[in-house]
């Protein structure tokens, strides 16, 4: 009998410490050991970074946790999940839809961009341009992302298009010429003379071009374009990704991470929130020797943020868009398991 009752109260206590042990993995709290939880962010050193103003500036209050926001170079945040010790990360949707199909543990948590391309050109022959003046012309752009949605956007509108500088340019094609960096465009906007030039340039850089070049002017908005084709108003260009592991353990701090970038828009349609955000920057360049982000010297106003068309939209409610946004440009079906879904 003793031995019965011995068995049993062994029995009920592993039920009791199983409940227990449950109860905490449920609930999501920190798994630091009693120290706090150092949570490390990833951002690309351009339009995307803006997304994290706020947090950046003021800070993410999560009790047990402490955030160490890292910039890198745009062309790096691709692979940071495969290559560093990123939790978070914002980066372009594509990418991450990208690393996800190739078996990568990621999820995404939120949309925070949604488009910030343009063709400027200058000389331009009339005052207005749509898409189909550009044939016979040449377009300097970017690769990635940017050539894609443009490729895509020729596409529908039944435009031929090419990528190279031809010598002797067809009527009826669009040609692509590719540049590493919005930089290199800007340089040959501005080499350009009296001829006509174009380039697809994205926020801040279509400001900096346009305070260096002064004939330069917006004559193809590409979120309007898309809208066209689409029911959507915006593309879901860039995002909130979590390591799909640090998610499952910490899924109170996502979702309070996440929400602090709700007003993140509305927060730098400031100009003194702008300011405040470029002196974080300066700050963070004096603390960070590894790379310094050019985003503290870049040419940000209220209207440069303005066509930055920067937003906030969960993963549910952003889901429908984000599956037709990759369906378009990769052709990929993407699965539900690419979505956070909050704890």
């Amino acid at each position: 009998m003793k031995k019965f009752v011995a068995v049993m109260l062994a029995v009920l206590t592993l039920a009791v410490g199983f409940v227990t042990f449950a109860a905490c993995k449920d609930d999501k709290k920190p798994q630091g050991g009693g120290e706090n939880v150092t949570v490390n962010v990833y951002l690309p050193d351009g339009t995307p970074a803006l997304a994290l103003a706020k947090a950046m500036t003021e800070g993410v209050s999560a009790e047990g946790y402490d955030v160490d926001f890292k910039i890198i170079a745009a062309g790096d945040i691709g692979k940071v999940f495969a290559a560093t010790n990123a939790d978070l990360a914002i980066m372009p949707t594509i990418g991450a839809a990208t690393n996800y199909t190739k078996g990568v543990g990621i999820q995404l948590v939120s949309t925070n961009v949604f488009g910030n391309l343009y063709i400027v050109g200058v000389n331009a022959p009339k005052e207005e341009v749509s898409l189909a003046d550009l044939k016979g012309k040449t377009v300097m752009t970017t690769a990635a992302t940017t050539i894609q949605l443009f490729e895509y956007l020729l596409k529908e509108n039944d435009i031929k298009y090419v990528e190279g500088d031809a010598a002797d340019k067809e009527s009826d094609t669009v040609y692509l010429k590719s540049y590493d960096d919005g930089s290199q465009i800007i340089q040959a906007l501005a080499a350009a003379g009296s001829g006509e030039a174009y380039g697809v340039l994205g926020e801040p850089q279509v400001t900096v071009c346009q305070s260096k070049v002064s004939a330069a002017k917006i004559l193809v908005d590409f979120q309007a374009e898309w809208e066209k084709l689409t029911s959507f108003d915006g593309y879901p260009q860039a995002s909130l990704i979590a390591k799909k592991s640090f998610a499952e353990a910490n899924g109170a701090f996502v979702n309070a991470f996440a929400a602090a970038l709700e007003s993140n828009a509305a927060w730098l349609a400031s100009a003194d929130n702008i300011a405040k955000f470029k002196a974080a920057l300066v700050s963070y360049n004096e603390t960070h020797s590894d790379y310094q982000t050019t985003l503290a010297n870049a040419a940000l106003t209220v209207d440069t943020v303005a066509r930055c068309n920067l937003g906030y939209r969960s993963a549910a409610d952003v889901k429908t868009s984000v599956k037709d946004y990759i369906k378009r440009l990769s052709g990929t079906d993407l699965d539900d398991g690419f979505f956070y879904a909050a704890a």
